[in-house]
């Protein structure tokens, strides 16, 4: 709530809706994104139960979060959707400058610097499985759904949900310059 919250609601292009799912979240972190949403009307927030996930880490790793992801896509209003996860940061303009570059695509992402990893940076062509990071792209809000399914095909949501964008047809574009900063989790 530190890092991705506020980067989110710094961004240049104001006309967004911040949408916080949780997923089991603790008191204390629903109370500070409440205190924040009645501040900033564009915050909505849902606590969802916590979800059941597989044991193995693996499993776990490529379906972790996926009924909040799915959750906040059937509540946005908007035509671009993005999913940031609580360990990520945007550029104060990833917004604007992925949407200035959108018309005739389907989805838009740019570059992502992992902190884990001085100068590791996440965003090449073409799209796909390891190619950019999830909190790098806009997408029109389309049916398109994360999926448990990823499991079976051996892909974590986000690939899985791209790969099968791709393979419909659906159109995408990079912007060479990092707009989303991923903070692996114990990097807080």
């Amino acid at each position: 709530m530190t890092r991705c919250l506020p980067s989110l609601l710094r961004q240049t292009y104001v006309d967004i809706e911040a949408l916080v799912v949780g997923d089991g979240t603790d008191q204390g972190s629903c109370d500070d994104v409440m205190a924040l949403a009645a501040k900033d009307p564009r915050v909505r927030f849902w606590n969802l139960p916590h979800a059941q996930y597989p044991a193995d880490p693996q499993q776990r790793w490529q379906v972790l979060g996926i009924d909040a992801l799915n959750f906040g896509l059937e509540q946005a209003r908007g035509e671009w959707v993005a999913a940031l996860g609580d360990d990520d940061a945007l550029e104060p303009d990833m917004i604007e400058v992925l949407l200035a570059v959108s018309d005739g695509f389907d989805a838009v992402y740019g570059q992502s610097a992992v902190h884990s990893a001085p100068g590791q940076v996440f965003g090449t062509w073409p799209p796909g499985h390891g190619a950019f990071c999830d909190g790098a792209c806009i997408r029109r809000n389309q049916e398109y759904r994360y999926d448990r399914a990823c499991i079976s095909r051996g892909l974590p949501e986000d690939a899985d949900l791209w790969i099968r964008m791709l393979a419909d047809g659906r159109k995408f574009r990079l912007v060479e310059r990092i707009v989303h900063h991923y903070y692996p989790r114990g990097m807080r």
